[in-house]
């Protein structure tokens, strides 16, 4: 039951964030980066009911996941600290960009082979924007 209720309210904060707040994101970065990261934490959590605490935290801190977790919760924590303790315009958008990333990567790790085939997409995206540059 818990599941479904903290899966809906993060859905619903990133449905809003990117729905309402991504337009005005020029004049009020803070409130996009509030709302996507709210949305990210009701997420998480609603892991944490379907698992347990527990078995959650030794999943999330297992070998193979243990990079994505870090990046995915110091991102969450940059956004909210330089948001609602420096309100700081550009550093906001800058981690908020950085947050978006961070669920990506962090949810493809989730799938068989996601992390390998986000390496492969990156690594080749890469050399491809190297070769238009000539470098």
């Amino acid at each position: 039951m818990y599941f479904g209720l903290f899966l809906a309210t993060g859905i619903f904060f990133i449905f809003i964030s990117f729905t309402m707040f991504l337009p005005v994101m020029v004049v009020m970065p803070q409130k996009f980066a509030i709302c996507f990261t709210l949305g990210c934490i009701f997420i998480i959590a609603s892991f944490f009911a379907l698992k347990g605490v527990r078995n959650q935290f030794a999943h999330m801190g297992s070998k193979e996941r243990l990079p994505f977790t870090v990046g995915f919760i110091g991102s969450m924590a940059a956004t909210i600290y330089v948001s609602m303790v420096l309100h700081s315009y550009i550093l906001s958008v800058i981690s908020s960009g950085v947050q978006v990333l961070a669920l990506s990567y962090y949810i493809i790790s989730y799938f068989p082979g996601g992390s390998a085939g986000m390496r492969f997409l990156s690594s080749t995206l890469t050399s491809t924007v190297m070769k238009c540059f000539g470098r």
